[in-house]
């Protein structure tokens, strides 16, 4: 009875030292012979949280109903976006962009982001809820498409232009074109 105790918890802690996962190595030979070798050292799971700062120009265009009141001024816009990538190609963020000088406002945002990874360069596609918050008036609701290519520097660390167009709900017609920079850190 002993003997046949001893024997099964060996046998189970054999196997479970044998399950263990083996490090990566060669995967030189015949078909089905790479079972438990090979991979990447550095392989990530999916999900990685980033932040990122931007920094540009913000063309706001202001269309009234009255034509006298029609206004067109380009500032600077500075933001910080953070987020969560949930794999290489799709991404949630939370963004935060403030348009300086004379137009004074913030824009906070919610949205999507897919990726084209390309390496060393990546393509990506966003689209943001946002509401826009002027210093001298009332928020209001809008929706941000936009559009960037990046260099990826490292697996951490990418550099990268970005398009958006801001489509402002209200009564007038409300639009900002940003360019900006943007430096994104991933940990």
């Amino acid at each position: 009875m002993k003997i046949t105790m001893v024997l099964t918890i060996s046998l189970m802690i054999g196997s479970a030292a044998m399950a263990a996962e083996p490090e990566p190595g060669r995967t030189d030979g015949p078909e089905g012979s790479e079972l438990g070798k090979g991979g990447y050292r550095s392989w990530r799971t999916p999900g990685q949280f980033f932040v990122e700062g931007t920094f540009g120009a913000a063309a706001v265009d202001f269309e009234a109903k009255d034509p006298s009141l029609n206004t067109s001024e380009t500032d600077l816009v500075s933001g910080l976006n953070v987020g969560y990538l949930l794999d290489d190609h799709i991404g949630l963020h939370l963004a935060f962009s403030h348009i300086s000088s004379d137009q004074a406002a913030n824009l906070y945002g919610i949205g999507i982001r897919n990726s084209l990874g390309l390496e060393p360069f990546n393509y990506f596609f966003t689209l943001d809820a946002e509401l826009y918050s002027p210093d001298g008036g009332s928020s209001r609701f809008g929706v941000a498409p936009g559009v960037g290519a990046e260099m990826v520097l490292n697996d951490r660390l990418q550099v990268g232009l970005r398009f958006q167009h801001d489509f402002i709900f209200d009564d007038n017609t409300i639009s900002i074109n940003r360019f900006t920079t943007r430096l994104q850190f991933k940990f």
